[in-house]
This record gives structure tokens, sequence and C-alpha cells, in this order.
């Protein structure tokens, strides 16, 4: 993998399937952290990448789990 060293907001302007996957996991990792607080769906062709690559998809599923983990335990916490 390359090091990544454009910053996130040029990678969420840029089309989807021309990213690397290091980009691509700082995409989602933003993406999946909005999805989670319950932001708005704002980048729905970045399916496409995930379509295409497995390991982007199951970084994805593995970020929304730890983001969800998270959420949890912080329910935990104030409750």
């Amino acid at each position: 993998m390359s090091s990544m060293v454009k910053p996130l907001w040029k990678l969420l302007l840029q089309d989807p399937s021309e990213l690397a996957c290091d980009e691509c996991f700082a995409v989602l990792k933003y993406y999946s952290e909005l999805l989670t607080l319950g932001g708005p769906d704002l980048l729905p062709t970045i399916v496409e990448h995930l379509q295409g690559c497995p390991d982007c998809r199951i970084e994805h599923q593995e970020a929304l789990r730890r983001l969800e983990a998270v959420q949890e335990e912080q329910k935990g916490v104030s409750e």
C-alpha cells in the first residue's frame, strides 16, 4: 500500500473507483463514523469501490463493528 498524502476533502471529491486502497480506508472510516452517528448518506458512490474491492469491503464492515461496539460501550457508561 502507498502512503496517503491527499487531504480527506480531496478524497471525498474524487471518483471512488479511482481511490487506492489506503485512500478508500480513510474515506470508509469517515463514512462509517458519519453513518454510525446518524449522519446523512453523503457518499453513495463509495459502494462502487466496495463492490470491486473485497479488502475495502472487509475493512468497512470491521470499522462499522468497531464503531457500534464503542457506541454500545458509551451507552452502558451513560446509563
